[in-house]
């Protein structure tokens, strides 16, 4: 029998999330187990590289969480290749790694992913992306899938199309410069388009193009999308380097026609200082998602087993739309991306019912979080049930309980300030 790494067996693993229904009426109640072991624990994280601003606050979010837990960190690019990231995890047993923290590029890869985790004996924290219909839960990931977190892509891209709506009087015609279909980010931002839009029945959608996700591909495309439409009052933009290609184009042509993007680069946090036509950014906070699957991956190899439900969970976003919010927000931000969260408060194992969030999350409702995303809801198999343990965490109606202990748990935190200055007021979940 493969074991876990932390000396707990996957066949334990597999019967204490089925045990959790026990105590499903007492979401915030946690079971505890033996380590079995007091080796040091030590994390992986496997990403795709370092040559980008949003992977820099990734890598260092997910150090300083380890660095206050007293855990081991070793840090491997992957360079998108998926034969790569799988190399890393098959090695990982021979460097004293228990777990990792990573980013499956697409949704199919993070059933090899896990099967390897699974295969070697440590567990897997994933973000942004994974496998239509399969909740972290069900016994095809052999126990291995501790994790799966995201942004609330819908909530956050409605919030940001909202904004650039409401600059223009919630009236006239615009543009959504898009990612590229089939990619679950992507198809889930133009959900949150689609929300913003059903909203306000006066404004009219007259173009929606892929623009490639960077700035040198996004260019042509806003330049035809202008060419075509010049009467155009905004532009929704994917994400920061199609609003800098945006913006670039705007000010050639001498343009006053607002945009925001996502992602609050900084760059694209100084557009927003300096440039009128530069609305706002989503941040999306890699450092505490990284930060945070640490925590949770820690307290699991701890003994700590919680409701079914919180292997799924959406993390907090925040619109910065103004001026002063994104100079704040770049105040918060040190020189290597990280944002200096308190992790060790986060933790159920060192802080027993006393832990802490300074950043917003939701469990997420695994009946919801595919069905409206066209593409997805295509492939929803007919005979799809959840696991045992998670249908009756639904049924106790414990994604509402849980939600609830989260926001009784909610602190403040490196980012408050920050919300505090958006127009907005608060962040993208109400925290």
């Amino acid at each position: 029998m493969v074991k876990f790494s932390n000396g707990v067996s996957r066949r334990q693993v597999l019967k204490s999330s089925v045990g959790a229904a026990a105590f499903l009426a007492a979401p915030g109640l946690m079971l505890r187990t033996a380590r079995g072991s007091d080796e040091k624990i030590t994390i992986l994280n496997s990403f795709p590289t370092l040559a980008n601003e949003y992977w820099q606050g990734w890598d260092a979010g997910c150090r300083t969480a380890c660095e206050q837990l007293g855990l081991g960190y070793v840090s491997q690019t992957f360079d998108d290749s998926v034969a790569k990231q799988i190399a890393q995890i098959e090695q990982a047993p021979a460097l004293g790694i228990n777990a990792v923290v990573t980013f499956a590029q697409n949704a199919e890869i993070i059933k090899a992913l896990t099967a390897t985790a699974a295969q070697v004996g440590i567990r897997i924290a994933n973000a942004h992306s994974t496998a239509a219909w399969l909740h972290p839960d069900d016994p095809s990931f052999n126990g291995a899938y501790q994790l799966y977190s995201q942004p609330d892509n819908v909530r956050g891209t409605a919030a940001m199309a909202q904004a650039l709506f409401d600059r223009i009087g919630n009236k006239g015609k615009v543009l959504y410069v898009a990612g590229l279909p089939g990619n679950f980010s992507a198809d889930t931002r133009a959900a949150g388009v689609k929300l913003a839009l059903s909203r306000n029945p006066e404004i009219e959608l007259v173009a929606e193009q892929p623009g490639g996700e960077n700035r040198v591909a996004a260019r042509p495309v806003v330049e035809n999308l202008l060419t075509a439409h010049p009467d155009v009052a905004a532009i929704i933009s994917y994400n920061d380097d199609t609003a800098i290609a945006v913006l670039d184009a705007l000010r050639e042509r001498g343009l006053a026609i607002p945009t925001a993007g996502i992602d609050a680069t900084r760059e694209m946090l100084n557009r927003v200082r300096e440039d009128e036509n530069a609305l706002g950014t989503v941040s999306i906070n890699a450092p505490f998602m990284t930060g945070y699957s640490v925590v949770d991956l820690y307290d699991a190899l701890e003994g700590v087993v919680t409701d079914p439900l919180e292997r799924m969970r959406y993390f907090d976003s925040l619109f910065l739309d103004s001026p002063e919010a994104a100079q704040a927000y770049l105040d918060a931000t040190a020189a290597d991306g990280g944002i200096a969260f308190d992790f060790r408060s986060m933790s159920r194992h060192l802080n027993g019912e006393n832990w802490k969030l300074p950043w917003g999350m939701e469990v997420i409702d695994p009946t919801q979080l595919w069905s409206p995303i066209e593409s997805m809801a295509a492939s929803r198999p007919a005979n799809w049930a959840l696991p045992p343990a998670v249908q009756a965490s639904l049924d106790a109606g414990n994604v509402a309980k849980l939600n609830e202990t989260y926001r009784a748990h909610a602190a403040p935190g490196p980012l408050s300030a920050v919300a505090g200055v958006t127009r907005a007021g608060k962040t993208v979940l109400g925290f």
